[in-house]
């Protein structure tokens, strides 16, 4: 059966019918595979010290990199939006009230209905 909601990697884009493993954060979902590469990007740093300017950072990134990153963040918002509308479907069909997610968004429940409704 497939799932209801289709969920993607943040960083690769793969479905997670696609992968063994989709971690959920707040916006942003990271598979096993991705996790993997981190682990071995973080294995092959120096360890940092609170004189160092890890090179992963943007200001010491070189511009072709920061050009590369730039494009990746091009749809966030959207895809942040769809991954918020999502969780405010899970919430509406399980009835919690306009009122709640309101309060968890710090805005009036007409707003949230507005935005999500």
């Amino acid at each position: 059966m497939a799932p209801k909601r289709l969920y993607r990697c943040s960083f690769c884009a793969k479905a997670q019918t696609e992968v063994k493993t989709l971690i959920a954060g707040p916006g942003v979902f990271i598979c096993d595979e991705c996790v993997d590469i981190c682990r071995s990007v973080i294995d092959k740093q120096p360890k940092a010290t609170t004189q160092n300017t890890p090179s992963l950072l943007p200001d010491g990134a070189p511009t072709e990199t920061l050009l590369k990153t730039l494009s990746g963040y091009n749809g966030a918002f959207a895809s942040v939006d769809a991954a918020m509308q999502d969780v405010v479907d899970i919430l509406r069909e399980r009835e919690v009230s306009w009122e709640m997610i309101g309060r968890a968004l710090a805005v009036s429940r007409q707003a949230a209905w507005k935005r999500f409704g």
